[in-house]
C-alpha cells in the first residue's frame, strides 16, 4: 500500500514539471522558437476569404512550422498596421523564413515586397511610410467625370456615401454597377445598361442605376468587396448594399424586373435587349477583324518582317475595347455604329490590299 505522504509528493512533482514546462514554453514564445504542434497564431486566408476581404497585409509563410514561424518579424508589422487593417497568412513553400515576402491589398490594389526586414530600422521605417501610404483611400475626382443625362450616373469613392447610401430609400432604391475598363463583360454590356436606364428614366420609374469603377476607385464603406465584374449591388436604404449573385443580362433583367415591379411590356423590351447583347458580341468581333487585317497588312509594309497577326489582333481589341468603354451610346445606337463601322473597315482593308499590290507590282517590276 503506498503511503498517504505519496498523493502529495506526485503533485508537488508534477506542478514542478508543468512550471518547467511552461517556462519553456514562454521562452520558446518570447524567443520565436514555437513548438510545432500549436497552431500559426494568424488568420489563414485562402481564396475564398480573399474574394470578400479587404484592408489585409498577407504574410507569406515557408510553411506552417511554428519553429520556423518568425515571430519577431510579425509583431513588429502588427505594431505599424494601420486602423481598420489585418493581417493574414499564407504558405507559399521555398519563402524565406526569417524575412518572408509581405503582400498589401487594398481595394483592387496590391504591392509586393519580395523580402523586408523589419528589425532594420531603416527599412522598418520606410516600410511603415510606404504602408500608410498604401492604405490612404484612392478616389476619383466626380468633377472629371463624363456625366451625360440618359446613362447611369458615375460615383467614386468620396462621392458614394451621398450619391449612393444616402440618396437611396426603399421607395427608390439605387442598383450600382461595380465595374473595370479592362473589364470584357462589363465592355460588352455597357450600352445595354445605357439603354436599361434610359428605359427606366422614360416609364419614370424610381429604380437608378449608377456605377462605380473600382479599378480607380477603393471600396468605400458600404460597398461590398469583389474580385469579379461586373458585379451588381441594390441600395434601398440601409447602409450596406445587397450584392446581386446576377450578372449576366438575362439574369439582371429578370432581377430588376421583381425589383422595379416592371410590367410585361418593360419586360418584353428589356429581354429583347438581351438578344441584342449577343448581337453586339457579333459585329464587334467582325469590326474588330477587319481592322487588325488591315493593321497587319500595313506593318507588313512598312517593316518588310513577318507580322504575328495574333498579337496585331491582341492589340487592336484592347484599343477598341478602351475606346467604347468611353462611349455613352445605348445599345440600339450601338449595333448601327458598329454595322457602319464593319462596312467602312473592310473598305479600307480592300484599300490596303490594293496599295500592297501595288507595291509588289512596283517592286517586281523593278527588277
Amino acid at each position: 500500500m503506498p503511503s498517504g505522504k505519496s498523493r502529495p509528493i506526485k503533485k508537488v512533482l508534477g506542478a514542478s514539471a508543468l512550471a518547467i514546462l511552461g517556462s519553456g514554453l514562454y521562452y520558446g514564445y518570447t524567443e520565436g522558437k514555437l513548438p510545432l504542434v500549436s497552431s500559426i497564431p494568424l488568420e489563414h486566408i485562402d481564396e475564398t476569404k480573399f474574394d470578400s476581404t479587404d484592408d489585409v497585409v498577407v504574410v507569406l509563410l515557408g510553411s506552417k512550422r511554428r519553429d520556423q514561424y518568425p515571430k519577431t518579424q510579425v509583431d513588429r508589422l502588427k505594431s505599424i498596421l494601420p486602423k481598420g487593417v489585418k493581417v493574414c497568412y499564407t504558405v507559399k513553400e521555398g519563402s524565406d523564413t526569417r524575412n518572408p515576402p509581405v503582400m498589401l491589398y487594398k481595394g483592387m490594389r496590391k504591392q509586393f515586397y519580395a523580402s523586408i526586414d523589419l528589425l532594420d530600422p531603416s527599412q522598418f521605417n520606410a516600410f511603415k511610410s510606404e504602408m500608410a501610404s498604401f492604405f490612404t483611400p484612392v478616389s476619383q475626382d466626380v468633377a472629371s467625370l463624363r456625366q451625360h443625362p440618359q446613362t447611369p450616373e458615375y460615383v467614386t469613392y468620396n462621392s458614394f456615401q451621398d450619391s449612393v447610401v444616402r440618396a437611396a430609400t426603399p421607395r427608390a432604391p439605387i442598383v450600382l454597377q461595380l465595374y473595370e475598363q479592362g473589364c470584357f463583360l462589363c465592355f460588352l454590356m455597357r450600352p445595354f445598361i445605357n439603354s436599361v436606364n434610359r428605359h427606366l428614366q422614360e416609364i419614370k420609374s424610381p429604380v437608378r442605376i449608377k456605377r462605380l469603377n473600382i479599378e480607380a476607385n477603393d471600396f468605400p464603406k458600404g460597398c461590398p468587396v469583389t474580385r469579379a465584374t461586373p458585379t451588381f449591388v441594390l441600395y434601398d436604404g440601409h447602409p450596406q448594399g445587397t450584392k446581386w449573385s446576377e450578372f449576366k443580362p438575362r439574369d439582371f433583367v429578370k432581377k430588376l424586373v421583381e425589383v422595379a415591379k416592371l410590367d410585361s411590356r418593360s419586360q418584353a423590351y428589356l429581354e429583347g435587349l438581351t438578344e441584342d447583347v449577343s448581337k453586339r458580341f457579333m459585329l464587334f468581333g467582325r469590326w474588330a477583324h477587319w481592322i487588325s487585317q488591315s493593321q497587319a497588312i500595313q506593318e507588313l509594309v512598312l517593316t518588310k518582317a513577318p507580322v504575328k497577326e495574333e498579337d496585331v489582333h491582341s492589340r487592336v481589341l484592347s484599343s477598341l475595347m478602351a475606346l467604347d468603354m468611353e462611349r455613352v451610346d445605348d445599345l440600339e445606337t450601338n449595333l448601327q455604329c458598329l454595322a457602319d463601322d464593319i462596312i467602312s473597315a473592310e473598305q479600307d482593308c480592300l484599300a490596303v490590299v490594293q496599295i500592297m499590290a501595288n507595291e509588289i507590282l512596283r517592286a517586281e517590276k523593278k527588277q
